[in-house]
This record gives C-alpha cells, structure tokens and sequence, in this order.
C-alpha cells in the first residue's frame, strides 16, 4: 500500500474514532457504557496516529496522539495520556519543533503530578535538545537542562544530573558566562575526584574550569590552577596543569579569548591565547597530550565543540 492508500486508511479511522466519541455522548450511552466507547475511540485514535506515521504524515500523527491523550485525560488515565503526548511530541519533532515542545510540556506537567520526576527530566532533556538543534535557542535549552539536572539530583541520579550540568556549563562558557561555568565544572570535578570510578575526569573539569578562568583575567586562573592542585594533587602531574602552567607563564592576551567563541573558532597556534611553538615548531605537549586538548592547540574548531564534550579516559 502506498503513502496515499495509508492516509485515507488513517482517514477512515479518524472518522471512526470521532463517531465513536460522539455516540458516547449521548443519553442512553451515557446509561450504559459510555465510557467503553471513548477506550475504543483512544485505540482507534492511536491506529490512525500510526498510519499517519507510516505515510509520513508527521502533522496528522502528532494531533491524533493528541485526540487520544485528550480522550485518555478524560478517562483519568494519566499514564496514558502521557505516553500519547510523548508520542505526539516525537511525530511533531519531524514537522513542528514548537508543537513537539508543547506536547512534551504537557506529558512533563502528567508525570510530575504523578511523582515521576525521572521521566520528567528525561523529557526535559528532549526539549533541550530541540532547542539546541531545532530552534537554536539556547538560553531555553540551558533551561531545560538545568530543570532535567533538578529533578535528577531529587531522585538521586547524580550521574545523569552531572550530564545535563555539564551541558550548561558548555554553554555558558560560550554565552561568556564564565563564572557559571566555573562552579558547574568545580563541583562536578570535586565530585568526580572522590570516585574510584570517575575519578579520571576530574582533571578535565579543573582544566576546563581553569580555561574560563582564563577567560576573565591571568590572576583568576593562576589562583585557579594553584587551588585546583591543592584539592587534587593529581592534577599537578597532568599534562592539562602544565599546559595551563605554560600559558600563565607567558602572559598570553587574555581578551583574545573571551572574543573566541564569537567568530566559532579556536585559531591555530601561534595566532590565539595559546601563543608559542615548541621544538621542530610543534606546539609544546603535542605529542603527549590527550587528544581532547587539541582543539586548542591546532585549529580551527568550534569552541562548542570542546565545552560539550564528554571527558576522555586517560591517553595512552
């Protein structure tokens, strides 16, 4: 069957559905089972969504989820009137980014009434991601992230709740909101550093927490450097230290790089903060830094692309 056959095949199940919703209203019905009419007006509904889908027909799919959660609503079935706004908000993702948006509202404000506050914040994070890559509003995606964090540190998934943490700090780095960014970095680097399992990591953090305080003036990151070696002496052996050492050493132009993320690009060495080769023209470290260091040693790369990104584990 093509696309054309399934839509009038959706088509005819709306129908369906809308005179089953209608038979339900009235008087005798209301006597004797009204409600069974309306489930069986939710299935019809969530075939017909269905179909739309298979036609790719992602508008038509996303309103009938949406004919079903009402219906659901009506029948007090929370969970499933959630689930179908979820639904509805993923066809609409490929046709209406604000539409999806509203629908995943809609299921966040059902799962929060009910106490499911780790589906919420997953929800949240899609939201974010629209806004991200979709809407390209980034200050409502920094929202929705920091709300996601919320509700995952009430449950107790910290883990998830530095993901989404991290996320803003990348972001604030690159919305010059360095000191925001510095306090998300320090306290899941401090929380990194007690773990015998993400312990690693924490290096990157400091590092990267050392970077906005680049930044802001060379005093503030030489205080950061010294601080973050006394609250991790590993730190103090790493290669992200040194570099940092080295640069505060030179007394590098620090309004160069809080201008960075306004042209996108990190320049390549010699032109930038990081200013000064090393033997056989190398940049200094080059061959033994981890290669999540080297956005900024040669470039160009989009600055973004460093403060988002997930620590490496350690280079070999």
């Amino acid at each position: 069957m093509d696309n054309s056959g399934k839509e009038a095949e959706a088509m005819a199940l709306l129908a369906e559905a809308e005179r089953k919703v209608k038979n339900s209203q009235s008087f005798f019905s209301g006597l004797f089972g009204g409600s069974s009419k309306i489930e069986e007006a939710c299935e019809i509904y969530a075939r017909a969504a269905n179909m739309f889908k298979m036609a790719k027909n992602w508008s038509a799919a996303g309103n009938a989820f949406c004919q079903a959660a009402q219906l659901h609503l009506q029948l007090q079935s929370k969970h499933d009137a959630a689930t179908c706004f979820v639904d509805a908000g993923n066809a609409f993702k490929k046709a209406d980014p604000q539409e999806a948006i509203n629908c995943l509202m809609r299921a966040i404000e059902i799962y929060t009434d009910m106490g499911r506050f780790t589906i919420a914040a997953k929800h949240h994070i899609s939201i974010a991601e629209i806004y991200e890559t979709e809407l390209v509003d980034i200050e409502k995606a920094i929202a929705h992230y920091e709300q996601s964090a919320d509700y995952y540190k009430g449950e107790e998934s910290n883990s998830s709740a530095n993901k989404c943490l991290l996320k803003v700090a990348g972001y604030a780095a690159l919305l010059e909101q360095y000191q925001k960014a510095i306090d998300i970095y320090e306290q899941v680097g401090t929380n990194a550093m007690d773990s015998p399992l993400l312990k690693y990591s924490a290096k990157d953090y400091f590092f990267k927490a050392a970077l906005c305080h680049f930044c802001i003036d060379m005093l503030n990151a030489k205080l950061a450097v010294q601080k973050y070696e006394e609250l991790f002496p590993a730190f103090s052996d790493s290669r992200e230290c040194k570099l940092m050492k080295v640069k505060v050493a030179r007394g590098p132009r620090g309004a160069e790089c809080g201008q960075l993320h306004r042209v996108g690009e990190w320049p390549a060495w010699g032109s930038g903060p990081f200013t000064g080769m090393g033997p056989l023209g190398k940049p200094p470290f080059s061959d033994t830094l981890s290669p999540d260091i080297h956005p900024f040693l040669s470039g160009p790369q989009p600055i973004v692309n460093f403060f988002l990104q997930s620590p490496q584990k350690p280079h070999k």
